[in-house]
């Protein structure tokens, strides 16, 4: 399905990342790991490449435009890969600390990392998208970009500005055939899930049944979607937030 196509996917040293950059490599796309940590981004590279899969490792520090305008330059060189068709922003951490008691430079981190890369990231990538008059930018939101879910209100407010980001993307760029849509997940068993909410089965036990389906997500659901995002059989779809969260947000 994406046999030639390059695929740039941030935060993909674990989680929904890690699978999204591997089914993107398993149906034969050229792919692009980004991520800060190079112990474990440099690992699922090795992975997908004894799997006979084709992808590089970029260590980046998404909050840098250096870092972003390098991850992209990389991609698009012609000694990598030449060029770039699909950008995951997927990178994402999620701060609990109460409102009221955040400090600023809390504050800082949640929206440098889950809304600046976004931009950073964007900004480089459109630039070589505009050129081509192609480009799908799949960004990775989350439910709490539609409601407010209790003391996470910062976190609540960056998901917020994913949403809007998506859809002027896909307004102010839709003339260059680049089209732009966010996948909007629940709670997902994921590292990074495993944080914030503990790693203890009842706890999971009891999220799940949040959600009608009665189970949490997988990083497989929620790649499943990006992947359909970035593909020719969504053509016609753009600014779109696509939930992935078992009917969560259906109640």
């Amino acid at each position: 399905m994406f046999k030639d196509r390059v695929v740039v996917v941030t935060g993909a040293a674990s989680g929904i990342g890690k699978q999204t950059a591997t089914e993107f490599a398993r149906q034969a796309a050229q792919v692009v790991v980004a991520d800060i940590d190079e112990r474990r981004g440099a690992a699922v590279v090795a992975d997908m490449r004894n799997d006979g899969l084709d992808a590089v490792f970029v260590r980046t520090d998404l909050t840098s435009e250096a870092d972003c305008a390098h991850l992209i330059a990389t991609a698009t060189a012609t000694a990598t890969f030449g060029r770039l068709d699909v950008l995951v922003n997927n990178a994402g951490i999620e701060i609990s600390t109460p409102l009221h008691e955040m400090s600023e430079q809390e504050w800082d981190r949640l929206v440098d990392t889950n809304l600046k890369s976004m931009f950073l990231c964007s900004k480089h990538a459109l630039r070589h998208m505009v050129g081509a008059t192609n480009g799908v930018i799949v960004n990775v939101c989350s439910v709490s970009g539609l409601v407010a879910w209790p003391g996470i209100a910062a976190y609540n407010a960056t998901k917020g500005g994913v949403m809007m980001l998506t859809k002027s993307l896909a307004v102010d760029y839709a003339p260059y055939n680049i089209r732009a849509n966010c996948v909007c997940p629940s709670i997902i068993d994921t590292p990074m899930t495993d944080t914030s909410i503990g790693n203890d089965a009842s706890v999971k036990e009891a999220k799940a049944k949040l959600n009608p389906i009665g189970r949490l997500g997988t990083p497989e659901d929620v790649a499943n979607a990006i992947l359909f995002l970035a593909s020719e059989k969504s053509s016609f779809i753009t600014g779109a937030a696509l939930t992935v969260d078992g009917g969560y947000t259906a109640i």
